[in-house]
């Protein structure tokens, strides 16, 4: 793979106070409230229902992360699929036609989902896919083929963002 297809852009530290604070819902509904321009009532509803597995806790936080970085808001989970009526609109807004197709073909690359993130600037001047990877996870051969083809057509790389435990 190319060194620009993917580009790591920070390692921070979680804390396992955080994690079963997700697990028993309170931090979604923390979130959600605090931080209502990145998630709303089909990110809640995904969160409360999987949320209890650990599912979605690093995505909600990458997306915090990348807003205080960069000042980018985030589409979490499932942005590509169609069911979700205002991420399809700002898709349509930020992505060319065969970005487009690329992500909702779940076919091509054995059934691998987007990146886990879809940040883009308020303005809607600027977007960027960013994977997020938690404590112990890392890319799968078909997420790496799939995001090099992705950065290909998109001619942008997908940024990484890794987080870690930390000693607290």
């Amino acid at each position: 793979m190319s060194t620009t297809s993917i580009v790591e852009i920070g390692r921070f530290e979680i804390s396992r106070n955080q994690a079963a604070r997700w697990r028993s819902g309170e931090l979604s509904r923390e979130w959600a409230k605090q931080f209502p321009q990145l998630f709303d009532s089909d990110d809640l509803a995904l969160a409360s229902t999987q949320g209890p597995m650990g599912y979605h806790f690093v995505e909600w936080l990458g997306a915090i992360k990348l807003l205080e970085l960069t000042g980018c808001l985030s589409l979490v989970s499932k942005y590509e699929f169609p069911k979700h009526r205002r991420k399809k609109d700002i898709l349509s807004r930020l992505l060319a036609e065969p970005v487009l197709a690329l992500i909702q073909d779940h076919t091509r690359f054995g059934r691998t989902q987007c990146p886990d993130l879809l940040a883009y600037s308020p303005d809607y001047a600027d977007w960027f896919f960013c994977e997020v990877k938690g404590p112990g996870d890392r890319l799968s051969g078909r997420q790496r083929l799939y995001f090099e083809e992705l950065a290909r057509v998109s001619a942008k790389p997908i940024r990484l963002l890794r987080f870690k435990w930390g000693h607290g």
